[in-house]
């Protein structure tokens, strides 16, 4: 459900946002985020936009590059998957770097270094799960692997939790501004919890786990499919789809 989720997502980025640029309408970024798209700052504009389609990428990508089975039966596939999974990232973490470097986001400071720590981590994983597996230093591989695959699900989960927040408390703790006290928070917790999650699956490899353990982790991952595909419904309904269909127009 979460690769589905994240698929869709990713083809209302590309289509959206690609289409728009590439349909010489730019200004319709404004649509989804006001102050996006701005004739007077090309390269600001350039940057987010190499962050939005790199991004696509990551997420039609990271699931199938931690399929095992893919691995072994098609390495060669993985390496070179890979290579594009590591240069998207790069691309995505520094176009969102170089904009925040030349606009600003429009929550202010806060989330300039919040969404900016979270490029610059990107960026480091990267590199680090590349030049480990140029060395052939696979367990350090996988582990930046996992940690990167953390990071690029961030912008999917962003919009999954600002949605979920919404439907259950509305509009408490947020501003139209990203002034919020809900919104502080979210500029690191759409990704920092990921990290912690991953640092977990990586210490605990293949160690057997009782009874208990696998139903809870059972639990909560059916609790969280659900959650996902009623927010992905939402959002595909409201959002995503409709703005696929205007671009596609």
């Amino acid at each position: 459900m979460s690769w589905i989720s994240g698929a869709i997502f990713a083809a209302y980025i590309i289509v959206f946002f690609g289409g728009a640029i590439a349909g010489g309408a730019g200004e319709r970024w404004n649509q989804a985020l006001p102050g996006l798209y701005e004739v007077d700052a090309p390269l600001a504009t350039l940057a987010i936009g190499a962050h939005f389609l790199a991004g696509g990428i990551l997420l039609l990508l990271g699931p199938i590059q931690l399929i095992g089975p893919v691995r072994r039966a098609a390495p060669a596939l993985h390496r070179w998957l890979g290579r594009l999974y590591v240069i998207s990232a790069g691309a995505a973490g520094l176009g969102g770097l170089g904009f925040i470097l030349g606009r600003g986001t429009i929550g202010g400071p806060l989330m300039d270094v919040g969404f900016g720590l979270y490029g610059a981590l990107m960026v480091l994983c990267a590199a680090l799960a590349y030049s480990h597996a140029r060395a052939r230093r696979f367990e350090q591989h996988r582990a930046w692997a996992i940690r990167l695959f953390a990071l690029t699900i961030g912008s999917w989960l962003y919009r999954m939790e600002y949605g979920l927040w919404f439907l259950l408390f509305g509009s408490l703790g947020r501003a139209a501004d990203f002034s919020g006290w809900f919104d502080a928070v979210m500029v690191f917790f759409f990704y920092i919890p990921n990290l912690l999650v991953a640092e977990v699956a990586i210490r605990m490899g293949a160690a057997p786990r009782g009874m208990p353990a696998n139903l809870a982790i059972t639990a909560l991952f059916l609790v969280s499919a659900v959650l996902i595909a009623v927010m992905t419904a939402t959002f595909t309904a409201r959002a995503w789809a409709p703005r696929i269909l205007d671009a596609l127009a």
